[in-house]
């Protein structure tokens, strides 16, 4: 094995540590923080701004720390720092306070949170261009954080259940803390600039294939607003234990595992836009089951399944695309761009209307608007393929994967 292999190899598993430590954080954000907000006395509208500011400062931290990231070159750096200022953040929580105290933690909290993936990304692109499996690479990268996320969720619910929702807060803590520890490990690999990835990032904005593709994302984030936002509270509404909560996240996971170690060989024999399209077809059915029949086990499980589907494939696909179209220096950026405009716009937009349909009209109508939305950006993700099929040039989305070639 040459030299340069084994530095990729070691970056990789150093990488994919960091995406590990990230997880396992998520792992109690996503299911449980709702949970702990509930816990502190905060009502249904409350929690739902709290999610939603989660997504609202994703339009604007990604793209300074992408920038910044792009401009100086350290990327490594800043990753360590925003790390330590989250362990910070998360720390204050610490203290009593009410809504407007928790608001302004969690203001901090998710401004340094936002940093944490666009570069981790931006490093992963990096060390995956011009290798014709990245792919199956970038796949068993996410599934170090897939593996934490279940981990975390399995071991948290019984025990929340054991001794309340306060100890959330601790386990974000020592999250942070074991992600600050697990940034220090991480390999940033030089590599010069080709001729053919120098791009620019405005320019790439002007091409109509790009924008359809950022709508489309956007609205399959807006999908998942009431699943981010409600689907704990939901679930708990209707009888279900933290233990069963806990263990339908950790459903949605498992397949998603199963894809990342075998996507290379889905993508090669479908082609990464017709796997992305047909993302949002699931999406639409996925959202439209838990609203109708969530109190059906079995259909819920089913439901959770789908998220295989409905994020890892549609997100693999949109890193995918993103590392195509946005690379060498202006990886991060690409990635920030991609954060922001999916998850900060459309993650924003999704919660606000999850929140006020919450209220307004009943639980079942935030996640029907979900599947809506889904339908959308469905037809959002057939513009986007339609354009990108009729141009020509070194950045149409063809990618060569164990001697296939697929669009």
């Amino acid at each position: 094995m040459p030299p340069s292999a084994t530095v990729s190899d070691l970056a990789g598993r150093r990488l994919g540590v960091f995406f590990g430590a990230y997880f396992a954080l998520v792992g109690i954000i996503a299911p449980y923080l709702p949970l702990y907000f509930a816990h502190r006395g905060l009502s249904g509208v409350e929690i739902g701004l709290l999610i939603a500011l989660g997504q609202a400062m994703r339009m604007v931290g990604p793209n300074l720390w992408g920038w910044l990231a792009d401009r100086t070159g350290h990327r490594t750096t800043i990753l360590r720092a925003t790390s330590l200022a989250l362990l910070a953040s998360f720390a204050l929580l610490v203290a009593p306070g009410g809504f407007g105290f928790v608001f302004a933690a969690m203001l901090l909290v998710n401004f340094f949170q936002t940093a944490q993936m666009p570069i981790a990304e931006a490093l992963a692109s990096a060390q995956l261009r011009g290798q014709a499996d990245a792919p199956k690479r970038y796949g068993r990268l996410r599934v170090f954080g897939s593996l934490a996320f279940v981990a975390v969720v399995l071991c948290a619910g019984p025990l929340f259940d054991l001794v309340g929702m306060q100890a959330a807060l601790w386990f974000c803590i020592a999250l942070a803390l074991l992600m600050f520890g697990a940034s220090f490990g991480v390999i940033e690999q030089g590599a010069t600039e080709l001729p053919h990835e120098r791009v620019s990032v405005r320019a790439r904005l002007r091409e109509s294939r790009v924008r359809w593709f950022f709508v489309s994302a956007a609205l399959m984030v807006f999908a998942h607003g009431a699943m981010y936002a409600y689907l704990s509270l939901y679930l708990a509404q209707l009888g279900y234990s933290k233990t069963a909560i806990g263990v339908f996240w950790v459903v949605s996971v498992v397949l998603e595992i199963g894809f990342f170690l075998t996507q290379g060989k889905w993508f090669s024999r479908f082609g990464v836009f017709r796997l992305m399209t047909f993302s949002f077809v699931v999406a639409a059915v996925r959202f439209l089951l838990i609203a109708e029949l969530a109190t059906v086990w079995w259909i819920l499980v089913l439901a959770q399944a789908m998220h295989a589907v409905t994020f890892a494939v549609h997100h693999s696909a949109s890193i995918l695309t993103i590392q195509r179209w946005f690379p060498g220096r202006a990886a991060a950026r690409g990635q920030a761009l991609y954060i922001s405009t999916a998850y900060g716009f459309g993650g924003t937009t999704g919660s606000l209307v999850a929140a006020w349909l919450w209220s307004s009209y009943g639980p079942s109508w935030a996640f029907i608007a979900g599947s809506a939305g889904a339908v959308v950006g469905g037809w959002a993700a057939h513009r986007m393929r339609c354009a990108d099929r009729d141009r020509a040039g070194p950045h149409t989305l063809n990618f060569q994967i164990e001697g296939n070639v697929k669009q």
